[in-house]
């Protein structure tokens, strides 16, 4: 006579999970979230720290280049704002007498022939330069927050403010999401150029 012997499974015979292993797997799952929300804590916010400030001082280097090229006294009218000679057109526009938010300069051919003027202004996000007559508007800058120029002694001071991310329409100081928002002002003494009598 044979006899059978049953034996019993590891897990009492009936599969799955009992509320202590839900209750110590959920905690396991909460700690990991939070080591991965303190690594991006601290890797990905000082990433977007250097974003930001880089993205501004480049903007506003590309504007002071911009400005320096225009301001430096010399303009070739093919409307391009390339740097010209004193054969080209000559700066002959007075300094700007009253605070406002556009620079306007006049250039005036050499030999009285031919009459230009550049202009400076913000449009939306971005400081814009226009030539007429000449090519179009040209975007030098963008994050542009504000433009503003003022009349001083021995030319016009230009502050430019830039803001990363972009300014929306409505107020937004603490930036977008987890990230803040950066914003720098970077302020242009220009020394207006003078001509000897000829």
């Amino acid at each position: 006579m044979h006899i059978k012997r049953k034996q019993a499974g590891a897990g009492g015979g009936r599969g799955g999970f009992t509320i202590a292993e839900m209750v110590v797997a959920t905690l396991l799952s909460g700690l990991l979230a939070l080591l991965l929300a303190g690594a991006v804590a601290a890797f990905a916010r000082p990433a977007a720290e250097v974003d930001g400030r880089t993205r501004l001082a480049l903007e506003a280097s590309l504007a002071a280049e911009a400005l320096a090229r225009d301001l430096g006294g010399y303009l070739t009218p093919d409307g391009g704002g390339s740097r010209g000679s004193l054969e080209d057109c000559r700066l002959t526009g007075s300094p700007p007498a009253v605070a406002g938010p556009a620079l306007t300069l006049t250039f005036s051919g050499v030999d009285g022939v031919g009459q230009y003027t550049v202009t400076y202004q913000q449009a939306g996000t971005e400081l814009v330069r226009s030539q007429t007559p000449g090519a179009g508007p040209v975007a030098v800058a963008r994050h542009v927050a504000g433009f503003l120029v003022e009349p001083e002694a021995a030319g016009p001071k230009v502050t430019l403010t830039l803001q990363h991310p972009d300014p929306g329409p409505g107020p937004n100081p603490q930036g977008r999401g987890p990230f803040p928002s950066f914003r720098g002002v970077y302020v242009f003494h220009v020394q207006w150029p003078t001509w000897p009598e000829s």
